[in-house]
């Protein structure tokens, strides 16, 4: 380019190339007011919505039934306070009138803090025949069979705190103390059989006399306090004995019947026709011993392991 050229304007210089390619610089050049939008691809990624999750507007002042707030906050929860079946270990044939399965439900907190006040036995007679009236249906407290007590008691305490509960068991070969964990669905359940039915009957062996009688209920409980007030206490299990059925005839019999007569009874009163495994077996962490403990009823079986 010579030096005339670059000295040149710049329009000057446009105008001489259009000129030298055979266009019009009286045409000049058509640029749009503004560019196309091109159509969306299918696969474009959608912009982040800005709305976010409403969060519920703290009331100042509460109109309402106090029960509806309360159902509402609970609305997360309330599943777990529906009523289940539960199978007796019984199977209901130790009842006059009672199904094969009863219903319970978890205990609420209210609940628990009745049996946290608990200071006597009696106190506790009392609080756990309320706890059941509350959580259980099918069955009253006071007919319940000591073993079927039992379970329903234990169940209660998987579906309310947990099936995990853990306690301390001393090694019967070196005495050290072992910390457990139950875990209480995995405990053997041993059911009544077919053929099984109450009022049971035995013939003693050395009167010979035929007794009829009906295991211990949990209003029988105060009589089972220990061996001697067992013992006292017989013939209040009978209903009959021989061709004999008034009470003080039986108090009368047992009191003066033989030693084996009375250890018979005694054993075929409290033996396990059914009911929750009460022992299980484990390997002690201190001498490697397996040994056995019963499943106790501790301080912690109401509340979370």
């Amino acid at each position: 380019m010579s030096k005339p050229e670059k000295e040149k304007s710049l329009i000057e210089l446009a105008r001489k190339h259009m000129e030298e390619h055979g266009a019009s610089p009286e045409q000049g050049v058509n640029i749009p007011e503004a560019p196309v939008a091109s159509r969306p691809s299918q696969t474009a990624v959608k912009p982040i919505s800005d709305e976010k999750e409403k969060t519920p507007q703290v009331q100042e002042h509460f109109d309402g039934k106090l029960s509806d707030a309360v159902a509402d906050l609970l609305s997360n929860v309330s599943t777990n306070q529906d009523w289940r079946a539960l199978k007796l270990p019984s199977r209901g044939l130790a009842y006059v009138d009672c199904d094969e399965s009863i219903m319970i439900k978890p205990f609420t907190f209210a609940q628990e803090r009745k049996l946290r006040s608990i200071k006597t036995s009696a106190q506790g007679v009392k609080v756990i025949n309320a706890l059941i009236e509350d959580c259980v249906r099918g069955l009253d407290y006071d007919s319940m069979t000591l073993e079927d007590k039992n379970y329903i008691l234990f169940k209660l305490r998987e579906i309310s705190y947990g099936d995990d509960y853990t306690i301390q068991a001393e090694c019967q070969e070196c005495q050290s103390i072992n910390k457990l964990t139950v875990k209480i669905s995995d405990v053997p359940v041993t059911y009544a059989e077919d053929g099984y039915k109450e009022p049971l009957t035995i013939t003693l062996p050395d009167s010979q006399q035929e007794v009829k009688f009906v295991t211990p209920r949990c209003k029988d409980e105060q009589y089972l306090e220990s061996a001697g007030k067992l013992i006292d206490n017989l013939w209040r299990f009978a209903l009959s004995v021989g061709k004999y059925s008034e009470k003080k005839v039986i108090k009368g019999f047992f009191e003066a019947t033989t030693v084996r007569d009375v250890a018979y009874f005694r054993e075929s009163l409290t033996k396990d026709n059914y009911g929750m495994n009460k022992a299980m077996s484990y390997e002690c962490a201190n001498c490697g011993e397996v040994t056995e403990s019963l499943i106790p009823f501790t301080d912690s079986f109401f509340s979370v392991s």
